[in-house]
């Protein structure tokens, strides 16, 4: 193999070149490619960080609905509760007003019958002297008369 000047050449713009890149493009690609990986790293981590919170977050919203689902169902239970009592209540304030209605019902038949029981005493006495005063025909006088009929209301 000859070796001549020109491949000399070649060898030292190479070496030359070499050096350059080495000296003064290879640091900045290589601070470019470390910040890259760097970025890159942070950015898995933040999305591993970032699943490991949505998965915080969705394991503490399955808690909290349950929890909602739990306090909602003891306030159903809860009204349902408030609702046979006020039933119960009013069950309660429905026999108390039957009761007065019935005993109110009950004092006006008493009255009632009680009326009617007085009517009837006086148009018994009246038919009963009329029916006197046509047996004797006059022959008692309106004392005696008086005295019959107080003894026959009496009776009855």
């Amino acid at each position: 193999m000859n070796i001549n000047a020109t491949l000399i050449g070649e060898m030292i713009t190479f070496a030359i070149l070499v050096w350059v890149t080495m000296k003064y493009i290879w640091p900045p690609i290589q601070k470019a490619m470390q910040d890259r990986e760097k970025r890159i790293a942070d950015g898995l981590e933040a999305a591993e960080r970032g699943q490991k919170s949505l998965q915080l977050a969705e394991q503490k919203v399955t808690k909290q609905l349950k929890q909602v689902k739990i306090e909602a169902g003891n306030i159903v239970d809860e009204a349902n509760m408030r609702a046979a009592q006020l039933v119960e209540k009013g069950k309660g304030k429905a026999q108390q007003e039957a009761k007065k209605i019935f005993t109110l019902a009950q004092s006006d038949i008493a009255t009632e019958t009680e009326k009617a029981k007085q009517q009837l005493h006086g148009q018994i006495a009246t038919l009963v002297l009329a029916a006197a005063e046509k047996v004797l025909q006059g022959n008692i006088d309106a004392a005696a008369n008086q005295k019959l009929i107080d003894k026959f209301i009496e009776e009855i």
